[in-house]
């Protein structure tokens, strides 16, 4: 039986700044974009970022500050 090192979620959304992520926001409110920076309060800011709903875009923009305490989840794009 093979044993994984589990990781604080903090510290694998720091190694994986400047990759993919989709964010979804408690009140339901889902952005694509790159991780640009996050802190020890998991606000991120994210670069060319989209808003979507489903699978169909609703709007882009160019940064998206979000602020920690609003995420309900954060899913790293390339581990799936």
């Amino acid at each position: 039986m093979s044993q994984t090192h589990a990781q604080r979620p903090l510290t694998t959304l720091q190694k994986n700044t400047k990759k993919m992520v989709t964010v979804r926001l408690k009140n339901e409110v889902e952005y694509r974009g790159m991780m640009d920076n996050v802190d020890n309060y998991m606000n991120l800011i994210m670069t060319n970022a989209e808003e979507v709903q489903g699978s169909k875009v609703v709007g882009k923009y160019g940064r998206v500050i979000v602020r920690g305490n609003n995420v309900l989840f954060i899913k790293l794009e390339n581990e799936l």
